[in-house]
């Protein structure tokens, strides 16, 4: 059960608002057309490799936190201003993610005042939940493994529509599709960079099932979306939220679908943020998770758009070359816990 609820955490960070609407799907797969599946399978390798080789970092260098680490690899200035960045990355996706869930209550809920009480509600929730470590991180991820299939399915079995064409274009070579793969799985294994500590205390053995339970969790979730993404994307290709423009077509329930799987998608990965950030506070874990609320708080106050438009692209490839470096190999020995 231990590696269960491991994976389903780590599928609650992954998948996040721009998933459960299509957007990333279209973005860094569907867009190849046949090479997309190349691309998944790009995407989940880098993602299984850094979700093991990060946690046995954490291990060998006996760092209980990713600033340590920064700070044990990188030298104390330089490695805690790459810290600082990790939990900067951290703290701009739990805001982009808080402002998503606020107006999506803004645009369901038939009340006054929707858009503040969700934020404050999915704030207070996320706290709860981050509070209680891997556990709680779980049971949003397990939503998200119950109504992700249940509207992939419902797209999926929509007729391809009217005909559209697609601009004239060369075929795709795939080292392209494999280079927007690999760089989609390190962009979210460095978002959840700061949440990996909590694999540290495992066995290896339970840790690897985990990983090797969220790869195939992940990895049917990515296929369902692909293959809906590829069916439909003559009229998907220039939306800004497929799946929302595509949903149209099932009526109201599968508006209401569609906006449930992206708000929980959205909260999901807020309770993965604070849970990054959480670590790095030195208070009690419910304290730590009520101080880690704050800076998500602030920047959910830029709205969403701002966020994802500006500050996330840049500071998330910057944070993945960063990732990347703490994970290649070195000449330090093991640290006593891991011998």
């Amino acid at each position: 059960m231990a590696a269960v609820s491991v994976a389903l955490a780590l599928l609650s960070g992954v998948v996040g608002a721009g998933f459960a609407s299509g957007r990333e799907i279209v973005r860094f797969f569907a867009m190849h057309g046949r090479m997309a599946f190349a691309a998944a399978v790009c995407a989940l390798l880098m993602l299984h490799v850094l979700f093991l080789r990060l946690p046995a970092q954490l291990a060998r260098y006996g760092a209980g936190t990713l600033p340590q680490l920064c700070i044990q690899r990188f030298g104390r200035r330089f490695g805690a201003l790459c810290g600082g960045l990790f939990l900067l990355l951290a703290a701009i996706t739990g805001g982009a993610m808080l402002c998503a869930c606020a107006e999506l209550g803004a645009l369901v809920l038939p009340v006054r005042h929707a858009y503040g009480l969700t934020l404050i509600f999915t704030l207070l929730l996320a706290v709860l939940l981050a509070a209680h470590g891997l556990d709680g991180l779980a049971l949003p991820g397990a939503a998200l493994a119950l109504l992700l299939p249940m509207l992939l399915v419902r797209l999926l079995l929509l007729s391809a529509g009217e005909a559209c064409f697609l601009p004239a274009m060369t075929p795709d070579l795939p080292v392209r599709a494999a280079a927007c793969g690999t760089a989609y799985g390190a962009l979210n294994a460095a978002m959840l960079a700061g949440m990996l500590p909590l694999l540290v205390p495992l066995e290896k053995q339970t840790r690897r099932r985990a990983v090797r339970l969220f790869t195939l969790l992940f990895g049917t979730l990515l296929l369902g979306g692909v293959l809906v993404c590829l069916r439909h994307l003559p009229a998907l290709l220039h939306q800004p939220l497929p799946f929302v423009w595509l949903s149209r077509r099932l009526g109201m329930g599968g508006y209401l679908l569609v906006a449930g799987c992206m708000y929980v998608a959205a909260f999901s990965t807020l309770c993965a943020m604070l849970s990054a950030i959480r670590p790095a506070i030195p208070v009690p874990a419910g304290g730590g998770a009520c101080l880690a609320a704050l800076p998500c708080l602030f920047f959910a106050l830029v709205g969403f758009v701002p966020l994802i438009d500006c500050g996330y692209p840049a500071l998330g490839a910057l944070c993945a070359g960063l990732l990347l470096l703490l994970c290649a190999p070195s000449g330090q020995k093991d640290s006593p816990s891991v011998r």
